[in-house]
């Protein structure tokens, strides 16, 4: 696969089909991602994969919990437009997918978890953004989720995560084949969300569409 199709089609996939991902795929998936950039080239994240059926279904559990209480608190006026009708378009597909993944996460094939030190974000993050890529590259959707860092107790006790560990969790990124289309995502235009030299400052062009793909006829 191109690597700009990649870049511009890996998008939150969050409804995945229960197929499983044989273990060659999920090993080039993670081999892939620990090439990522490492801060002090220290390789200091680590990651877990869980497929057992019984640890999935209380993750779910877990994930839902802590959906709501986003939904009662953080995002209560957003839930409240949603329930009564008056959100727009995309925060009612939002909150869809995100209701649809919170009640199926256990049907996901592979739950992969993202731990590294507490100061870590610089190492953690571009190798799950590599292990999405990576994924995308093998027809299998993704989605990164901070989510259940709410339930951090819980979690670590279900997957054993020792009191002591200097490690942390920092995302879970659940993968399967996409049940959605693949698609480059909408975003504003370019020269909105880009300043030059300091802050506020807009650049000196526009971009109003996606630079991919070119079209057709373009040098």
């Amino acid at each position: 696969m191109d690597v700009r199709e990649a870049l511009y089609t890996t998008r939150a996939m969050r409804r995945l089909a229960p197929d499983p991902v044989p273990d060659e795929v999920l090993m080039r998936i993670l081999d892939a991602a620990i090439r990522a950039p490492s801060a002090g080239n220290a390789h200091a994240f680590r990651f877990l994969v869980v497929r057992d059926a019984d640890t999935k279904k209380a993750l779910q559990v877990l994930y839902r919990e802590a959906l709501d209480e986003l939904y009662r608190t953080r995002y209560a006026r957003a839930a409240d437009a949603v329930r009564a009708g008056t959100a727009d378009p995309s925060q009612q597909r939002v909150t869809a997918s995100a209701n649809h993944l919170a009640d199926s996460l256990h049907t996901a094939p592979v739950l992969l978890f993202a731990y590294g030190l507490s100061n870590g974000a610089s190492s953690v993050f571009p190798a799950v953004w590599s292990a999405c890529l990576a994924a995308r590259a093998e027809g299998l959707g993704s989605t990164v989720t901070t989510l259940l860092k709410a339930r951090r107790a819980e979690v670590d006790a279900l997957l054993g995560r020792p009191p002591d560990s200097e490690y942390e969790m920092f995302a879970m990124i659940p993968i399967g084949r996409p049940l959605g289309r693949w698609g480059v995502a909408q975003r504003r235009p370019l020269h909105e969300m880009v300043y030059t030299e300091r802050w506020a400052c807009p650049p000196d062009w526009n971009c109003d569409r996606p630079l991919w793909p070119e079209p057709e006829g373009a040098p």
